[in-house]
């Protein structure tokens, strides 16, 4: 009798719990479906908001040159021929500033003094606007108005450079040998060398009275233009004397 008891209850209890746990098997099959649909819907979305969202800029660019604090200064030398809308429509125009001798429409500074020639006038203005405009700039630029320069290549030198914190200037070997003079070419450096080049003589004269042995890298040729452009089915004259 007590086995057949025993039987009985083992039989009800089985009857009782079985649907039970059936139930909970399909309910926690139901959650896992549901959590796996979830993950998946929720990584297509996600997807499609980074294929979507802005790529972001390096912080180094492009910033005005009129910000108190930019990362990079374009300073062009201009005269009353020069098109400073063609420069303003071109990457640098988030950088530039412009000098001159004298006068002209759209000079941001004048810096002429009587009895200076062109190129005394011209590296005057450039160390001027560099220590009183640009002192916390991390990079400058000097380019003369009939030339253009390849975009990457500045920005590459300011990667590659800008964890230089001893003064450091690119130009020609040419510029270097001779008279360092600035009227027409192009120069680039940072801000260590901004706090230290002094105030007279040449470009090189300057770096040497103040800087010292200041870190001189020599410039790629290829990736800057003087007087010309030519490529594919664009020709420009760089240098043409329009009417004022």
């Amino acid at each position: 009798m007590l086995c057949e008891a025993k039987r009985l209850w083992l039989k009800r209890a089985a009857s009782t719990v079985l649907p039970r746990s059936k139930a909970g098997v399909v309910a926690a099959v139901v959650a896992l479906v549901l959590l796996v649909t979830t993950i998946f819907l929720w990584d297509d979305l996600d997807g499609v908001f980074e294929r979507h969202a802005p790529v972001p800029e390096l912080s180094i660019w492009p910033q005005p040159a009129n910000n108190p604090h930019p990362s990079l200064a374009v300073i062009i030398p201009i005269t009353k021929h020069t098109d400073t809308r063609f420069y303003r429509n071109m990457w640098m125009g988030n950088h530039e500033f412009t000098i001159c001798e004298t006068r002209v429409a759209d000079c941001s500074m004048v810096c002429g003094q009587p009895g200076q020639t062109t190129a005394q006038a011209d590296v005057d203005c450039l160390v001027r606007a560099a220590k009183n405009r640009f002192n916390e700039t991390e990079f400058i630029v000097r380019m003369s108005d009939d030339m253009l320069v390849d975009r990457s290549y500045v920005y590459g030198i300011m990667e590659e450079y800008k964890a230089i914190d001893v003064p450091m200037y690119i130009s020609s070997t040419e510029q270097a040998n001779t008279s360092g003079s600035v009227e027409s070419g192009f120069y680039m450096f940072n801000r260590a060398l901004t706090k230290c080049i002094s105030d007279k003589g040449t470009f090189e004269e300057r770096v040497a009275a103040g800087c010292g042995s200041a870190k001189r890298v020599d410039i790629d040729a290829t990736k800057m233009w003087q007087g010309s452009y030519t490529s594919r089915n664009k020709h420009i004259n760089l240098a043409a004397k329009g009417k004022s």
